[in-house]
């Protein structure tokens, strides 16, 4: 299926045209959002194909995999497209009423649409190395967003998450040697059959491996201990930006994690690494949560809740240690569940934050009050976020973390269940002191409320979402579990992939031998 790479050519292309139209700031908008349109529209429609059709690959660069560049789309990278590309384009609909015309002078939508670009190469790539590519596009588009209106703040935080993610791309390059010179392999299809087969010490020597892997995907998701550069970075992004970058950019990390440790790592002993990773679950839930009722800066809050929110999707990861093959696939089935909840929600908030914080005149919450009665629709747009980010119910995140819970329990892992339970409790308590002090009380400014309206529609859509993901769970669900199955049971993505550019040629062959005789001459 050739037509994969779309959702990357077509970010690629309106990167490159909007640059050029920098300063014609009507038609960067309208170009920017049509090009979003057109992409979440394509990438829907990918996912109705591969869930109706199974697993897609294209191998590109003249070769057969695994040594060609594939490019593959399995339910969980359709899944994560969609949520990269439809938030995407809300948060540009939202920038409309937030980014002023001296922001966007300094490429805004160009970048923007850089960072899509290097957000779904990440979800779409089948190989490790490809993936560091991946990641490094997404990298210097986010630098770029961070700087947009070069604060004296954005300036030094940015200079902090540049050194911070060089030295985690330092480690990806080293981790990518070390995987390959042990298992003989990048490419995610093929590492998954042989790690499938090795034993004994070598297997151990790639679970070593895999450790410099997991430093780096930690790093990304912001998991405990590498989770300080986080709060103090995603602040100082452009208001309504940030809440792509807390929706999407350490989803990228858990995205990986997920990839890498439940497809490709399958090794005798792997279990080692998934117990690490279950451990680092349940300190990043609870120090991320404590962190955040320390705060008074309702973004800083929010950020802190990230890190606590990664841990459940990373307790996820780690149940599917468990020696129980249905304890394995609830549990990947409610990690998949949990990221789709939770980059709706957050990224919800974060847009609601920068509407309150547009009507009080200050993100501080000793500075705001009465946001409530200024905008009621604005207090009811947060409250329902707020309960389903704490895992109330009938809300899509008490289904999610229900799901985890059920499947820790399963698997006799009680005590991260417990702290995953606290963590909700802490969670609510921290949303309350968010609307006690920003939506009820006293007016603390005379800023009067202006152009917020135009921010509400697209937030109102993610409300909207979480409430349809509570409400009517079970088609979502059902698709999570038909993504996780194909995780823990690689059988079919392995085959698709190794034998794309073989099916590719068979086809080329029953229409035309000629092309296909000189294309194999040529390779």
């Amino acid at each position: 299926m050739n037509s994969l790479i779309l959702v990357i050519l077509i970010p690629f292309f309106t990167t490159l045209i909007l640059a050029l139209l920098n300063g014609h700031f009507r038609l960067e908008k309208a170009l920017a959002l049509v090009s979003s349109v057109a992409l979440t529209l394509w990438v829907f429609w990918l996912l109705y194909y591969v869930d109706t059709h199974g697993v897609q690959a294209v191998i590109i660069g003249g070769w057969m995999a695994p040594w060609g560049i594939a490019f593959v789309a399995d339910r969980l990278t359709c899944i994560m497209l969609c949520l990269s590309s439809g938030l995407g384009t809300l948060v540009q609909c939202y920038s409309f009423w937030t980014v002023t015309e001296q922001q966007q002078r300094y490429f805004f939508y160009p970048l923007m649409q850089a960072m899509l670009l290097g957000v779904n190469w990440s979800f779409i790539t089948g190989d490790v190395f490809n993936l560091f590519v991946a990641y490094e596009v997404m990298l210097m588009a986010s630098y770029g967003m961070m700087m947009v209106g070069a604060s004296p703040a954005q300036v030094r935080q940015t200079l902090k998450y540049i050194a911070i993610n060089s030295i985690g791309s330092t480690f990806f390059v080293v981790g990518c040697g070390v995987v390959y010179a042990t298992v003989g392999t990048l490419n995610m299809a093929d590492l998954a059959m042989r790690t499938a087969e090795i034993t004994g010490q070598r297997a151990g020597m790639v679970t070593a491996a895999s450790m410099l892997l997991l430093l780096v995907f930690a790093l990304k998701a912001a998991t405990f201990p590498l989770i300080y550069w986080l709060p103090d970075s995603y602040p100082v992004v452009p208001v309504g930006v940030n809440g792509y970058f807390a929706g999407i950019l350490t989803k990228v990390g858990v995205y990986s994690l997920l990839r890498v440790f439940v497809l490709c790592f399958r090794q005798e002993g792997h279990q080692f690494a998934l117990d690490v990773i279950l451990f680092l679950s349940g300190l990043t839930m609870l120090l991320g949560v404590l962190g955040a009722m320390c705060r008074w800066d309702i973004r800083r809050i929010l950020s802190w809740h990230i890190i606590s929110q990664v841990g459940y999707m990373v307790m996820g990861i780690g149940l599917a240690g468990s020696p129980d093959p249905r304890v394995v696939q609830l549990a990947v089935a409610g990690t998949i569940f949990y990221v789709v909840h939770h980059i709706v929600v957050k990224s919800c908030l974060f847009l609601v934050g920068g509407i309150a914080e547009r009507v009080s005149g200050s993100q501080h919450l000793k500075q705001m009050g009465g946001v409530l009665d200024i905008a009621p629709g604005v207090g009811g747009l947060f409250i329902v976020a707020a309960l389903s980010l704490a895992g109330m119910p009938p809300f899509s995140g008490f289904l999610s973390k229900f799901v985890l819970a059920q499947a820790g329990l399963a698997g006799g892992n009680y005590v991260v269940v417990g702290v995953a339970v606290v963590t909700s409790f802490l969670t609510l308590y921290s949303m309350s002191k968010i609307w006690s002090y920003a939506f009820w009380g006293k007016r603390r400014t005379e800023v009067a409320p202006f152009g917020y309206r135009g921010m509400m529609a697209p937030t109102a859509v993610l409300v909207a979402f979480t409430i349809v993901m509570g409400s009517v769970a079970q088609p979502f669900l059902g698709l999570a579990a038909r993504a996780a199955e194909t995780l823990t049971k690689p059988e079919e993505y392995i085959r698709v992939v190794l034998t794309a550019r073989q099916n590719r040629l068979a086809a080329l062959a029953s229409s035309s031998p000629t092309v296909v005789a000189r294309a194999e001459e040529a390779r």
